[in-house]
């Protein structure tokens, strides 16, 4: 990830990005961003409703950013945008490793399927996925350049591939357990959670 202010990253992918084309095509990347429901029944629409509604969204923002406050390296990146963002207050940053982390209020994206991918949320509800929130969110504090290049449909497929190769090793390259370990470990939290509220209320 990107992150400083001078931009020096340890990530692969950016120098992927500063090496492609310099005249990129005004085509989205591959990877597009997607409502949570796409059906138009009227019971589905009210869930639908229902989620965004559930979401506690903070005022003045713009988008939701996922992250795992466990990640060292995400962290540093999420810092830098802290500090670009202090003053607009344009981006929402929700920790994911958090115990106290509500899929409920974040259109039901649960602990396993956020931690396979970067994720945001948008105010309507919509959830995007792997490169264009990046370039969504470097957007929002005045770094939209940094990403540019991504919108080419080549570029934005190339830069996709990289950031799932890194997203799949990402743990381990930052010295933690496996992504495999670390869920099945927070799904034996969770249901010791379980157990002792059950335990309590049972008192």
């Amino acid at each position: 990830m990107l992150a400083s202010r001078t931009l020096a990253s340890p990530w692969p992918l950016c120098r992927v990005l500063v090496s492609a084309s310099r005249s990129p095509s005004r085509v989205n990347s591959s990877r597009a961003c997607r409502p949570v429901c796409s059906t138009t029944s009227t019971s589905s629409t009210a869930a639908e409703t229902d989620l965004v509604a559930a979401m506690r969204w903070k005022d003045g923002a713009v988008i939701r950013m996922l992250h795992d406050g466990d990640c060292p390296l995400c962290e540093r990146e999420v810092n830098m945008l802290k500090q670009r963002d202090c003053e607009n207050g344009r981006i929402d940053f929700v920790d994911i490793a958090s115990p106290s982390y509500d899929p409920s209020q974040n259109m039901n994206l649960e602990y396993e399927q956020v931690m396979s991918t970067i994720h945001a949320i948008q105010p309507d509800g919509t959830v995007i996925t792997g490169i264009p929130v990046f370039r969504s969110l470097y957007e929002q504090v005045g770094l939209g350049w940094v990403y540019s290049l991504t919108k080419n449909k080549y570029v934005g497929a190339a830069a996709d591939r990289v950031y799932d190769f890194w997203a799949a090793r990402r743990t381990q390259v930052t010295g933690r357990e496996s992504l495999e370990v670390l869920l099945a470990r927070r799904k034996l939290d969770e249901a010791g959670r379980v157990a002792c509220e059950r335990s309590k209320s049972d008192d």
